[in-house]
C-alpha cells in the first residue's frame, strides 16, 4: 500500500489512517496481500506468506476497535518478518535450504510483543543464507532484488526486510544486525533502519549468527516508523543472555532541533582504509552540512586504533566459529541442505584453535575504550552507512561493505541508518548515526531531524 502507488506508507501514516477510521485493518492487509502477490514475484522478498494468520489478526483489531479497545499504535498494522525470527506455527528457514521444515513451536519474545500490540504478520521473509552475508543471493530460495534496481543486490542479511518495506508490501519489517544487516539493507534500499542498544530488545527465538554481536533492529520507510516500533519491541527478557534493563532516564521524544549538540564526522577513507565512491562521500559532505543548518557542532574526530580490515576478519572468526556450534546437528543430518559457501564458512570456526578465537574476542572487546573516548568529545558519530551503493550480484560484495556499521555491533551501541539521497543513477544512499549505550533516543531525534530537513524522495521506480 503506498499513498501514489509507489510511495511505501509506514507505521506513523497507516496507523493514523486506521484510528481515524479511514480503512480497516481487514481490508488494509487484504491490501497489502494483493499487492504482494502482484510485486514480490520480480522481486523475490518474501520466502512464506501467512494470509489467514494476517487476516485473523486484522479481524480481531477491528472487532477491538469497534469496541474502543485498540491496544495502541500498532494495533493492525501490518508488518513483515526477517526469516531467522520464530513465528509460532510458521517455518523459520533462516535462508537455508535444510530449514525449510523447521516449524517455530513458539513466539520469538520480540514477536510476542508486536502481536500482544495488535500487530498483523503477513509472512517471512529471504534473507542471506544463515544471517552470513551481505547480498541475500540466497541459493535455496533465490535472488531477492533490489526495487531500485532489478538485477542488484538490496544488501543483507537482512535484505528481504529492505525490499518489502521499500517495495510498500509492509508498513515496516524486522531484522537481525550483527555486522550490520539491518543497517545495510536499509541503506541500499533508501528506507531507515535501526539497531538498538544490546539486551533493549530481546534475542532470544532468533537463530544466532553470533551470540556476542547479535541484535534484533527495524527497517520502515521513516524514522517515526522506527520510533513506533521500537516502543514496542524493547522491553527486558530475564530469559535473554545479553538482556539488560535500560536506565530509567531512556525516552523516545522526538526532536527537530539539533542545538548544542556534538556530532563527530569521520573521515571515511581512514575507516575503510581506501577511498569510498565518490557519490556517497559527496552526499555525506551535504549531509554534514544539512546537520549544521540544525544547529549542530560538526567536530572532525579520529578513532586511533580502530583496523576496520583486522577487526572484520576476527569477527568473521567469532561468528563461523558460533555457526560450527549452532548448525552441528542439521549439518549431519542434511549437509547438502547448505551451499559450499557456507559449508566453507563453518569448517573454518571448526578447524580453529582457542587461542586464536580469544584472541579474537579480546580484539573486538578493545574496541571500547576507542569508542569511549569518541564519546568523550562527542554527543554522536556520523558517516556514510556504506562505502558504496548498491552493485549487481555479478559484482562480488566489497569485503569493506559493513565497515561503518560494524564499529556499533562492536560495542553494542545504538545506530540507525537514514536516508541521504540517490545517486545520479537512482541508487539510495544512506546515513549513519551512533550514539553511546541507551542513547537510543538521540540517535533516533538526530535522524528524525536530519530526515525532516533533507526531505529525499527515495520511492523506487514504478513497476513495470
Amino acid at each position: 500500500m503506498s499513498a501514489d502507488g509507489d510511495t511505501p506508507l509506514g507505521v506513523s501514516a497507516v496507523s493514523a489512517a486506521l484510528a481515524r477510521g479511514e480503512i480497516t485493518a481487514t481490508d488494509l492487509t487484504q491490501t497489502y496481500l494483493a499487492r504482494i502477490d502482484a510485486r514480490d514475484p520480480a522481486l523475490n522478498s518474501f520466502i512464506s506468506r501467512t494470509p489467514e494468520l494476517g487476516l485473523r489478526a486484522a479481524v480481531a483489531s477491528d472487532a477491538r476497535r469497534r469496541a474502543g479497545a485498540a491496544r495502541g499504535p500498532l494495533d493492525g498494522v501490518p508488518i513483515a518478518i526477517k526469516d531467522n525470527i520464530d513465528v509460532a506455527g510458521v517455518p523459520t528457514t533462516g535462508g537455508i535450504g535444510a530449514l525449510r521444515g523447521r516449524i517455530a513451536e513458539t513466539d520469538a519474545p520480540v514477536i510476542a510483543r508486536l502481536k500482544a500490540a495488535g500487530a498483523v504478520i503477513l509472512g517471512k521473509l529471504n534473507m542471506h543464507e544463515a544471517a552470513h552475508g551481505g547480498t541475500t543471493a540466497n541459493v535455496a530460495y533465490g535472488l531477492c532484488h533490489n526495487p531500485h534496481r532489478h538485477g542488484y543486490t538490496p544488501g543483507g542479511s537482512s535484505g528481504g526486510s529492505g525490499v518489502a518495506v521499500a517495495a510498500g508490501l509492509c508498513a515496516a519489517a524486522l531484522g537481525t544486525d550483527t555486522l550490520g544487516s539491518v543497517r545495510l539493507p536499509a541503506s541500499l534500499c533508501g528506507v531507515t533502519g535501526f539497531k538498538p542498544t544490546q539486551g533493549l530488545v530481546s534475542t532470544r527465538g532468533v537463530l544466532p549468527l553470533c551470540w556476542t554481536l547479535d541484535h534484533v533492529g527495524a527497517l520502515a520507510p521513516r524514522v517515526a516508523d522506527l520510533r513506533m516500533m521500537l516502543e514496542v519491541m524493547a522491553g527486558f527478557d530475564p530469559e535473554d543472555a545479553v538482556a539488560r534493563r535500560a536506565p530509567s532516564w531512556l525516552t523516545l521524544g522526538s526532536g527537530q532541533r539539533l542545538q548544542g549538540l556534538r556530532l563527530g564526522c569521520l573521515n571515511p577513507t581512514a575507516i575503510v582504509g581506501e577511498p569510498i565512491d565518490a557519490e556517497v562521500g559527496a552526499a555525506y559532505e551535504r549531509a554534514i552540512a544539512t546537520l549544521r543548518d540544525l544547529g549542530a557542532s560538526m567536530i572532525d574526530i579520529e578513532l586511533p586504533g580502530y583496523n576496520s580490515t583486522a577487526l572484520r576478519s576476527k569477527a568473521m572468526l567469532m561468528m563461523e566459529g558460533d555457526l560450527a556450534i549452532f548448525y552441528a546437528d542439521d549439518l549431519a543430518r542434511d549437509p547438502d541442505g547448505f551451499t559450499q559457501e557456507l559449508h566453507q564458512g563453518i569448517a573454518y570456526g571448526r578447524n580453529q584453535n582457542a587461542p586464536r578465537m580469544s584472541e579474537a574476542y579480546r580484539m573486538i572487546r578493545d574496541v571500547a575504550p576507542i569508542m569511549r573516548a569518541a564519546f568523550a568529545k562527542v554527543d554522536a558519530l556520523i558517516m556514510p552507512t556504506t562505502p558504496v551503493p548498491a552493485f549487481p550480484f555479478t559484482q562480488a560484495m566489497p569485503k569493506t561493505l559493513a565497515s561503518f556499521t560494524a564499529l556499533a555491533n562492536y560495542i553494542g551501541a545504538p545506530a540507525a541508518t537514514v536516508p541521504m539521497g540517490k545517486t545520479a543513477g537512482g541508487l539510495p544512499l544512506g546515513l549513519q548515526i551512533v550514539a553511546r549505550e541507551w542513547q537510543d533516543a538521540r540517535v533516533l531525534n538526530i535522524a528524525d531531524a536530519y530526515e525532516s530537513a533533507a526531505k529525499h524522495d527515495m520511492a523506487p521506480p514504478p513497476a513495470s
